[in-house]
């Protein structure tokens, strides 16, 4: 175990790199959800392109032919004393008919490509949302993996003080000073803390395999939280203006008034079916006919222009009941949005205390790690001195450690907060990605050899 843990400390380098930007500019092509989202997008923009662009120019051909096997006029009779030629062994009939046709008022069409582009918003919007989330699953993710660092490392630094604590007590037992059974439980204490360290190291693992599920790129190194941030100097903007933000710019709720409008414009294209269309027609006929007398085969052609109309008269009520339907639907679409402008205004009020309350939780704890600090110094001395024991000493440093770690967790839940305050109020975007980035160290911890271990 400690010979991983020497890989685990000894593998920093000082590589100067945007880790955090290249990982997301890698997601946006290969995520699952972006690359669903780009495909909706691109499917409703064809969509509208074809409802806008067609020509609603119809071509109609038909026609017919009729081959007659021989036979005999019934006018061949010597009485009606008609020529040989009105007696034919076989003849055809044809017809062809070539029709172009043009809508020249058409409310459906009309209502179809307004319905077109209320569709390529609603795309656009969920597009936006998927990379907002993107952003944020990002920083929660590395923050977690940071989290599960910070725990791997505490873990190790409490089973040295174990290691400590357990060596003293053997001294102690062997003098006789420490009862048996009293070390027999330090020594559990110790492997127990042993196998934390196990469990923390499979939770780390854990982290990076769902950091790189999410960005389908492997994470070569890790940037740590620089120390000293100035929390208190960040302009924290009022409540009022997330909330205002979020009403207006909240992908979510965005596709939400897109999906109202909607469904208004599938009411307009209900209606527009039976409202009356005007339609330009042009083509030309050819007709092949016979008449079996004299006049024999005959032939006509020609071509024709005009307008028609089609006026619905009667609908049985179903122009009343889809109405109603559509309208019923509306409803439900503005339910749902006052329901989910609700919960979000609910969350962006909770995130927005823990933003604020944070920030002195982190001065408090700055505060009392600077006291056991000077504890630690002080134990320090009295340790070269003789006058404490070094498994004190080792106990305050331990305090220290996790002092420490507690700031670290602080920290890391106030770029939480920021980042879900920005996502909620709809203003995440890759520039945040990159300041975030810029609160972390420059030099990357690699990681590499540790997950050959």
């Amino acid at each position: 175990m400690k010979q991983i843990f020497s890989l685990f400390f000894l593998c920093s380098t000082t590589i100067y790199a945007s880790i955090l930007v290249d990982i997301l500019d890698s997601a946006l092509k290969n995520n699952h959800n972006m690359k669903v989202a780009q495909a909706r997008l691109n499917y409703e923009h064809a969509s509208s392109y074809y409802e806008n662009e067609r020509s609603n120019v119809k071509f109609i051909a038909d026609g017919f032919a009729r081959y007659y096997t021989p036979q005999e006029s019934g006018l061949v009779h010597p009485h009606y004393n008609l020529p040989s030629s009105a007696v034919y062994e076989h003849f055809t009939k044809a017809n062809l008919n070539i029709t172009l046709s043009k809508d020249i008022y058409s409310p459906k069409t009309i209502a179809l490509q307004a319905l077109g582009k209320e569709k390529v918003k609603k795309a656009s919007y969920a597009f936006n949302e998927n990379k907002n989330m993107l952003i944020l699953d990002i920083v929660h993710e590395y923050i977690r993996l940071l989290k599960r660092y910070d725990a791997l490392h505490l873990s190790q630094e409490r089973y040295f003080l174990s290691n400590k604590e357990l060596e003293e007590a053997v001294a102690k037992e062997e003098v006789g000073k420490l009862d048996k059974v009293e070390l027999q439980l330090l020594e559990s204490k110790n492997l127990e803390f042993k196998v934390m360290q196990r469990v923390h190291l499979d939770q780390f693992d854990n982290a990076l395999n769902g950091f790189e599920l999410l960005t389908k790129k492997p994470l070569e190194g890790l940037k740590f939280l620089k120390q000293a941030i100035n929390y208190r100097a960040k302009n924290i903007p009022p409540l009022s203006f997330y909330q205002q933000s979020l009403l207006s710019k909240n992908p979510k709720l965005l596709e939400s008034e897109e999906d109202i409008a909607i469904a208004h414009k599938n009411i307009a294209v209900i209606q527009a079916k039976y409202n009356p269309t005007l339609t330009a027609q042009a083509g030309y006929e050819y007709t092949q006919n016979y008449t079996p007398i004299v006049l024999g085969r005959t032939y006509e052609s020609g071509a024709f222009v005009g307008i028609s109309t089609m006026i619905p008269i009667y609908t049985g009520g179903r122009y009343e009941a889809e109405t109603q339907k559509g309208m019923m639907a509306v409803r439900e679409k503005e339910e749902k949005k006052e329901q989910e402008a609700s919960k979000l205004l609910l969350s962006l009020k909770k995130e927005y205390r823990l933003y604020n309350s944070i920030v002195l939780e982190i001065e408090v704890a700055r505060q009392h790690l600077e006291t056991l600090s000077l504890l630690d110094k002080q134990a320090s001395i009295k340790t070269q001195e003789g006058m404490m024991f070094p498994i004190e000493k080792a106990k305050i440093e331990y305090q220290y450690k996790e002092a420490q770690n507690y700031l670290k967790q602080l920290e890391y839940n106030y770029f939480l907060a920021d980042t879900n305050i920005k996502y909620l109020a709809g203003m995440l975007c890759r520039e945040d990605l990159m300041l975030f980035e810029s609160q972390l160290r420059e030099n990357i911890f690699s990681i590499k050899k540790l997950r050959e271990r």
